[in-house]
């Protein structure tokens, strides 16, 4: 009896932990002013992060706002930049920000009738016009063109085939900050 009730309130916990929740945030309007508020979080749809957000203000009025109406918002150390996405505004998840920075995107992918969200990273260089897709496998490579007089800082990235995303905001930040 003791285990179903343990197993219970564990069940219980983990539904409402991933239930839709307002959390306190802010959102950067099109001027570029930073208002504080509560913004709505699906933690089983991260996707749409980068479609719309669902933005309550001090007042208590809520309002969607889509990616061509803000500059971005945040919450919970996690940041979203309204960028150009092949000739369409979306929100990217700021990963790193700087003469460098780093963004993540999820894309729809349909395989046999089944839908999948894959998430992208890419790189961009101040003053670029253009984002760089960053390719899993080279992102050490593509990170030490970016840095060239100082790509010793990429020689620190960890990841391999596979995006490690803290390892790269990690020496995307130092490379960043460094001394100039």
């Amino acid at each position: 009896m003791n285990q179903f009730l343990i197993i219970t309130a564990c069940l219980i916990c983990t539904i409402a932990k991933s239930q839709i929740s307002f959390v306190k945030g802010y959102l950067l309007n099109e001027k570029g002013d930073t208002l504080k508020g509560e913004i709505k979080i699906n933690p089983k749809k991260e996707h749409d992060n980068n479609n719309k957000v669902f933005f309550k203000d001090e007042q208590g009025i809520q309002k969607n706002y889509k990616p061509n109406k803000v500059k971005g918002y945040g919450y919970n150390n996690n940041h979203y930049a309204s960028m150009d996405c092949d000739g369409e505004l979306k929100f990217y998840k700021v990963i790193a920000k700087g003469e460098i920075s780093m963004f993540k995107m999820f894309f729809e992918e349909v395989n046999m009738n089944e839908t999948n969200y894959v998430a992208d990273y890419f790189l961009m260089k101040e003053g670029d016009k253009k984002m760089t897709d960053v390719k899993p496998s080279k992102l050490k490579k593509q990170l030490q063109e970016m840095m060239s007089g100082a790509a010793s800082y990429a020689s620190e990235y960890k990841g391999e085939k596979d995006i490690d995303e803290a390892s790269a905001a990690q020496v995307i930040n130092a490379y960043n900050n460094r001394a100039k």
